[in-house]
């Protein structure tokens, strides 16, 4: 039986390891990144430092704990609501996992700690080892990860190579892509030189489903993954579940369509406005403006008035 006061979480269902058993070496959220579409949520702290977020005496109970219920998980996998290797014992904990466990362990990291020897030998061991990587430019990684101001993208990719190079197991490589943020036919060509370098075992694209820290960051739409995987080529495959995926997409664009009709009615409230005018300071189509004034209208919360022969909507 699991104790109260563990590491342990699941198994959960994965897409990519089926039924996963994860263990948490850092808490929500410790991390050395503040990604735009994290679904743990904002980074609080920003760090570099090294130290026992968990001390390990519980992270050894946990993987103790894991070892006694084998047979309810496929993998076994160390994670965190942040960066697990962060974790001084991380290494210990991937020595202690591969020793007791019989099942395959796998290894989630966002690969920005590969500089340090002890970590990138220590992932060289287990089954399999999930990195993302999300931009393949300075100026994208910075946009989409919001690093610490010490970390350096050319810094990651090139020890994605040498763990390459170096590990046993296999190289999952992740990339989560956002709408406008690391999709364009520049961004996708320097993530594909990347790629090439690195020579990871498997490409996987993802995209955003679930509400991430920050609302700048929307999903791509299945289609548009589809492309993208034809032009990064082989290896590569899309991980993200089609229907849930549109799902999501019509989720945001709800959440968009009513943010667009708050910015709208705020505005109306303040000045009383024509079509033309509201397309010109909201930056938005008169179409959709149209067809969300028609709502309004219906609601009984903006009216229309003529006045010296145009027509304005105002809430009164």
């Amino acid at each position: 039986m699991i104790e109260k006061e563990t590491l342990i979480f699941g198994p959960v269902k994965s897409r990519r390891l089926g039924r996963s058993l994860g263990i948490e070496l850092v808490p929500k959220k410790v991390c050395t990144m503040n990604c735009i579409y994290c679904e743990v949520g904002k980074t609080t702290n920003l760090t570099l430092e090294r130290k026992e977020y968990y001390p390990w005496d519980l992270i050894e109970r946990s993987i103790l704990q894991a070892k006694e219920i084998e047979d309810t998980f496929d993998v076994l996998t160390f994670t965190g609501s942040g960066e697990p290797s962060l974790n001084i014992h991380f290494e210990k904990a991937l020595r202690l996992a591969k020793k007791i466990i019989k099942k395959p362990v796998a290894v989630l990291t966002n690969a920005t700690l590969l500089d340090i020897p002890s970590i990138r030998s220590a992932l060289a061991e287990v089954d399999i080892v999930l990195p993302s990587l999300d931009a393949g430019n300075p100026e994208t990684f910075k946009k989409i990860n919001r690093p610490h101001p010490k970390i350096e993208l050319k810094t990651i990719i090139e020890n994605l190579k040498k763990l390459r190079e170096e590990m046993k197991g296999e190289m999952w490589l992740e990339i989560l892509f956002v709408e406008g943020i690391n999709d364009s036919e520049k961004d996708l060509k320097d993530l594909k030189s990347a790629i090439d370098y690195i020579n990871p075992h498997k490409v996987q694209l993802n995209t955003v489903v679930r509400p991430p820290a920050f609302e700048k960051a929307k999903p791509l739409s299945f289609e548009k993954l589809k492309k993208i995987a034809e032009f990064l080529g082989e290896r590569v495959e899309i991980i993200v579940d089609k229907e849930r995926l549109e799902k999501a997409v019509e989720t945001f664009k709800d959440l968009e369509k009513e943010k667009i009709k708050e910015i709208i009615f705020n505005y109306l409230k303040r000045r009383p406005s024509t079509l033309e005018e509201l397309s010109s300071a909201l930056k938005i189509e008169k179409e959709v403006l149209e067809d969300i004034l028609k709502i309004f209208i219906s609601q009984d919360k903006v009216k229309e008035k003529l006045h010296e022969g145009k027509k304005f909507f105002i809430v009164e």
